[in-house]
């Protein structure tokens, strides 16, 4: 690398690192604060809702975007729009202003802009490095995610503990600003044609390519029906009904609450490190069907824990029972490594390169899609049944779902040959 690449990858390393831990120390507490503020497990699904589908809808023409304009602009006056976006939020706590609706009104804008804003940082990272160093700057890159993921939680509950919903919003506007301004450092030479038009024609064109041969596919085709089902089903437990229930039917802290949500993160990270070392060479199929059976006793687990008198043993919001909580869902972001990987591996063997990005536009699409549909049901189901009763409703229909799609689903689900012919 040239000394000017290493700047411009530290200079985006750092951007990103700063923006990401402002931004998880936010997107933790405010659904917080909105529980604390209503009591309403409707309205924290409403706001997680908000946090997804904008962005998700948006995402094929941030895409197309990022593939028309100069990437470093959009990612510089992004930082800059969505740092002064969330600083007027803090200025609007500060004089008493904030109401429910603002904060659901700022995040549909902030949902947009950050769907914009990966479209173009994803995409142009390869023409910051050189292609030998690309390996080990995505490893970098995940690497920095992941620190942001487990660090901005605990960092969240920490200072909305101490300061409030004002402090927080300071603090991530002052990171996005901080982020802008590493940015503008960047020497950055595009080398892609920036005066093409955009057109919503050929944007849904090539998504209908895409769900052609998602159609074609009868491997692909089960995988993402599954994959869809599965979030559908089982996500919102760790988004929805996991806080609900932490916050309100258990009484954990803020503080309590910002240490289990690293949990996850931390698990995710062992088991890819356990993926990517020891069972590096294990058949997918087996290390699938070992992450679901871990996944599932793991999830009943937890639906054990939040039974009430269960609680009552613990002594309630224990520093006892948040360990063990911690370890059970450690042990569930281990096993979900287990699963994501081997079927990420597979998906991409499926599809050929000249059709992967449009049928992982589909895919993202498809998939993601299920899971604000289901923080919203899971919302309202909230406020008409306990916590327990609904996770251990989910973990049974889900255990359903795996046993019939390990039995049906064609063998090359699970042992793809790789595409080498032109589609």
């Amino acid at each position: 690398m040239t000394n000017e690449q290493k700047r411009n990858f530290l200079l985006y390393s750092a951007g990103r690192l700063v923006s990401l831990i402002g931004t998880g120390i936010q997107m933790i507490v405010l659904p917080l604060y909105i529980l604390d503020l209503t009591g309403s497990g409707t309205l924290m699904g409403t706001f997680s809702l908000l946090s997804m589908l904008p962005g998700l809808l948006f995402s094929p023409i941030a895409g197309v975007l990022g593939d028309r304009r100069n990437r470093k602009k959009i990612m510089v006056n992004l930082d800059y729009i969505r740092g002064v976006i969330i600083l007027f939020m803090a200025y609007s706590a500060y004089q008493g202003w904030m109401t429910i609706a603002f904060i659901f009104t700022a995040q549909v804008f902030i949902s947009i802009l950050d769907s914009f804003f990966g479209g173009s940082t994803n995409a142009m990272l390869p023409d910051l490095v050189p292609i030998n160093f690309l390996t080990r700057a995505n490893s970098v890159n995940s690497s920095i995610t992941s620190f942001s993921n487990i660090i901005g939680p605990i960092l969240g509950g920490i200072i909305y503990g101490f300061g409030g919903i004002k402090v927080v919003f300071l603090i991530n506007g002052i990171s996005f600003i901080i982020s802008a301004i590493s940015e503008m450092f960047i020497t950055y030479h595009p080398h892609y044609e920036r005066k093409q038009k955009i057109s919503f024609k050929s944007m849904f064109s090539d998504i209908k390519e895409g769900l052609i041969f998602i159609k074609g596919r009868k491997g692909l085709k089960e995988l993402l029906l599954f994959v869809m089902v599965v979030n559908f089903i089982m996500a919102p437990i760790l988004t929805i009904v996991l806080p609900y229930v932490l916050r309100q039917e258990i009484g954990f802290t803020s503080e309590q609450y910002g240490i289990t949500q690293s949990s996850f993160t931390v698990g995710i990270l062992i088991g890819s490190i356990l993926i990517g070392t020891i069972f590096s060479k294990n058949n997918s199929k087996k290390s699938i069907t070992f992450g679901f059976i871990v996944e599932a006793i793991m999830f009943f687990i937890i639906s054990g824990l939040f039974f009430p008198n269960i609680v009552a043993t613990f002594g309630g919001a224990s520093w006892t029972f948040l360990i063990i909580l911690y370890i059970n869902l450690m042990v569930i972001g281990v096993s979900n490594a287990f699963i994501n990987i081997p079927i990420d591996t597979n998906m991409q063997k499926m599809t050929p390169t000249n059709v992967r990005s449009r049928v992982f536009t589909v895919v993202e699409l498809v998939a993601r899609g299920a899971i604000p549909v289901g923080m919203q049901i899971y919302g309202i189901l909230l406020d008409l049944m306990k916590g327990y009763q609904i996770t251990l409703v989910a973990c049974i229909v889900s255990i359903i779902v795996i046993i019939l799609f390990l039995r049906i689903a064609p063998e090359e689900t699970f042992n793809p040959k790789p595409f080498t012919e032109e589609v």
